[in-house]
């Protein structure tokens, strides 16, 4: 029993760090994706402690809550998006290929980036079209372009961030 309610303790404080830190996100101005980036790290203690599935259960509850209690949407939509990636990485990491395995994380961002500017048009939020309406193609390119780069260094800060954590962090917060 003592091994379930740990596992549903570790599961409960994740969600509320992981939406607590979405909320605030809201409320700073320019924090709009830098939060989801953010409580995607409450993920990685629950997956290397307890595995893929209540790691998914935290994603699911702090996405949930997310979109329930934001006030900003698209700061939601962002983390419903793309938050359930440090849940995914290991499986892509055990892909051969290096090239293979790039392609395929940048394809899992860049379809989750046209799925969330997809929603936001369909319901009015089209913040993208409104900020850059005056400016050229090549404007949208090198904002795609800043955008995968931004994501490849989160794929290593998630990884350096893992190791951490299995290393060091964990010898803090448990004592076996």
């Amino acid at each position: 029993m003592g091994r379930q309610s740990h596992e549903i303790a570790l599961c409960g404080v994740a969600a509320a760090l992981g939406t607590v830190l979405l909320l605030l996100g809201c409320m700073i101005p320019g924090a709009t994706y830098c939060a989801p980036l953010l409580a995607m790290l409450a993920l990685l203690p629950v997956l290397s402690e307890r595995g893929p599935r209540p790691a998914l259960s935290v994603y699911g509850v702090t996405a949930i809550l997310a979109l329930l209690l934001a006030p900003d949407k698209e700061c939601a939509l962002v983390y419903l998006l793309l938050g359930h990636y440090p849940v995914l990485r290991p499986t892509l990491n055990r892909l051969r290929l290096r090239l293979v395995r790039l392609l395929c994380k940048l394809a899992v961002f860049n379809s989750a980036v046209a799925v969330l500017y997809f929603l936001l048009r369909a319901v009015g939020l089209d913040v993208l079209n409104e900020e850059l309406a005056g400016y050229a193609w090549p404007l949208w390119v090198a904002f795609l372009l800043g955008a995968n780069l931004t994501f490849l260094l989160l794929d290593r800060a998630l990884g350096q961030m893992t190791l951490l954590w299995q290393y060091r962090l964990r010898k803090l917060f448990f004592r076996h």
